[in-house]
C-alpha cells in the first residue's frame, strides 16, 4: 500500500485561483470584459467581506476599538488569509494619526493576466476588495485611494487610507471622571 501525498495549502490556493482566473477569462470571452470586470469586482468584494467578518469574530473585541497598528494588522491579515506569500507581496506603513499606506509590490493575478494576454482589458477590483475588508472588520475609511498601480506601470500598487475614529480625537478618549 502506497501513501498518496496530501496537497499543501499553497497548492489548494493555486488551484482555486486558477479556477478564478479561468472563470474570468470565460466570462470575458462570452460576455465581454466590462461584464467580467464588474462581476469580478462584485464577487471579490463579497468574498473579502466574508473573510474579514470571519477573522474579526476570532479577535475577541471589535477592530474599531483597537489601536491603529492592531487594526491595520487585522486589515492586512485579510490579504494573508486569501493568498499565500508566494502569490502576493506587500508592505504597510503607518503614516500618521489614523492613516496608513499599503504597497503591493508583486501580485500573481497581474502576472497571470499578462500571460493570458488580457491585462490591458482588466480593471483592478482592488478598491472594492478593500471595501469588503473594511466592511467585514467594521472599519470606516474617511479616505481610501490608489496613488499608483502596477497594472498601469507603477512600481507598486500604493493605497493611502485614513480611518474614522483613529485620529487625534479618538486617541484622547475621556476618562470615566471626565464623562460625569
Amino acid at each position: 500500500m502506497t501513501t498518496k501525498p496530501e496537497p499543501s495549502l499553497n497548492q489548494i490556493y493555486q488551484w482555486w485561483w486558477m479556477h478564478d482566473g479561468r472563470w474570468y477569462q470565460e466570462v470575458a470571452k462570452r460576455f465581454g470584459f466590462d461584464a467580467a470586470n464588474e462581476i469580478n469586482r462584485e464577487a471579490l468584494k463579497f468574498v473579502a467581506s466574508r473573510v474579514a467578518r470571519g477573522y474579526a469574530k476570532s479577535l475577541g473585541r471589535p477592530v474599531q476599538e483597537m489601536e491603529l497598528a492592531e487594526a491595520v494588522s487585522a486589515f492586512t491579515m485579510c490579504s494573508k488569509l486569501m493568498w499565500p506569500p508566494e502569490m502576493i507581496e506587500f508592505k504597510v506603513d503607518l503614516t500618521g494619526p489614523g492613516s496608513f499606506e499599503l504597497n503591493v509590490v508583486r501580485n500573481f493575478a497581474l502576472q497571470m493576466l499578462q500571460r493570458a494576454g488580457t491585462l490591458a482589458d482588466y480593471k483592478c477590483p482592488c478598491l472594492a476588495m478593500r471595501e469588503g475588508w473594511f466592511e467585514g472588520l467594521g472599519l470606516k475609511p474617511v479616505e481610501h485611494e490608489v496613488k499608483q498601480c502596477l497594472r498601469e506601470g507603477g512600481s507598486a500598487c500604493t493605497f493611502v487610507t485614513r480611518l474614522e475614529g483613529f485620529g487625534p480625537k479618538a486617541e484622547a478618549k475621556p476618562s470615566a471622571e471626565q464623562e460625569k
